[in-house]
């Protein structure tokens, strides 16, 4: 998944739990939106390549700094936001490094686990990581609790995981080290589908990881789309009930 679609990701379940009110949800929703436009109008210029790729990092940045910015230092609810934003595009992302610099030390890409993305994206991970970073974590945001801190870290961590398998062919090794059982959900979305093939069949959304004329995969994936867009309509489906029955309560 894309760094700014692990940023919509984020603040789908964030809204969904009260961590954001709606009006802070729809404007992280409309953040994604926007930018699902303006890379849409850019592929329509020049093939996406690898400039697609630094265009979803600043995106997804530009989001991660503005709240750490202006949200780092006030009250727990933020302060457990930006936790979650942490762990899903810092910590989850920025773990990648130990693959290259391991790759490099053995100097080939083995099978298996040991290929870019499995290495450090593996559930013990998600749990260690967020535990080592935690006493920094911890001088900055004061206000989030310690276990909150944490917890959030480290869903951040897991939702980040979890949401590469529908867009990446990298298997997760849930039990690793100790069983190399895996799996991945990538191939739920490439499933041949007529129906939604001519409707989003264009390098904008893609089932694969690249094309013939898009061979580093620079896009943003149909898969990434389709969870964001579920995950949003559970958002909304939670709001209007949440509407319906405080209306009720209120008219009791």
């Amino acid at each position: 998944m894309t760094p700014i679609g692990h940023f919509m990701c984020a603040s789908a379940v964030a809204g969904s739990v009260d961590l954001l009110d709606e009006k802070e949800t729809n404007l992280c929703f409309a953040y994604y939106g926007i930018f699902l436009i303006v890379f849409a109008m850019l592929t329509q210029f020049y093939a996406p390549g690898k400039w697609a790729m630094y265009v979803h990092d600043q995106a997804g940045n530009a989001a991660l700094l503005f709240f750490l910015l202006y949200w780092g230092l006030k009250d727990g609810r933020r302060q457990l936001f930006v936790c979650l934003l942490i762990g899903g595009q810092v910590l989850s992302a920025y773990t990648h490094m130990f693959d290259v610099i391991f790759l490099h030390i053995a100097g080939y890409v083995p099978e298996g686990m040991w290929r870019p993305h499995n290495i450090m994206h593996t559930p013990l991970a998600g749990f260690l990581i967020p535990l080592a970073v935690l006493p920094l974590a911890r001088l900055v945001f004061r206000r989030a609790g310690i276990l909150g801190c944490y917890f959030m870290m480290t869903l951040g961590y897991f939702l980040h995981i979890f949401a590469d398998t529908v867009t990446y062919d990298y298997q997760v090794y849930v039990f690793w080290p100790f069983s190399g059982w895996s799996f991945t959900l990538i191939s739920v979305f490439q499933r041949p589908d007529i129906i939604s093939s001519a409707f989003l069949g264009n390098p904008l959304y893609i089932f694969e990881k690249s094309t013939a004329e898009n061979v580093d995969g620079f896009i943003v994936y149909r898969a990434e789309v389709a969870v964001n867009i579920f995950l949003a309509a559970l958002f909304y489906v939670k709001a209007i009930v949440k509407r319906v029955l405080a209306a009720g309560t209120k008219n009791g």
